[in-house]
């Protein structure tokens, strides 16, 4: 791999520029103000803790690290589809699920 890429080096850099200070990111997120620190010296950090920084910052960390990668580096549009089109993909999914449903329980209740 070619230069690593320090999350925590970046959720610090982001914290500076933005003169925040650490004790009210920490609050937001519910956890104690030296888990920032300890943040801030990790070069790598569970997704799942990365997308609560996002949250709390409002800020796309996420695009940070992409960007940060060689540019020949592709990805599957399809996967990165938008928001809006999934959910809409998902509402006529559950339109079709209760019509089913409804069905099925005028069949079962014909059938008593």
């Amino acid at each position: 791999m070619q230069g690593k890429i320090h999350i925590g080096r970046m959720i610090k850099t982001y914290i500076d520029r933005q003169n925040l200070l650490r004790t009210n990111v920490a609050r937001q997120m519910g956890t104690p103000s030296t888990a920032i620190y300890a943040y801030e010296k990790r070069d790598s950090l569970k997704t799942s803790t990365i997308l609560r920084i996002c949250h709390v910052l409002k800020y796309n960390f996420f695009m940070d690290i992409a960007n940060s990668l060689p540019p020949e580096y592709g990805y599957d549009r399809n996967l990165s589809a938008s928001k809006d089109s999934i959910i809409s993909r998902q509402e006529a999914e559950i339109q079709k699920l209760q019509h089913e449903n409804n069905l099925l329980k005028e069949l079962i209740m014909g059938r008593k």
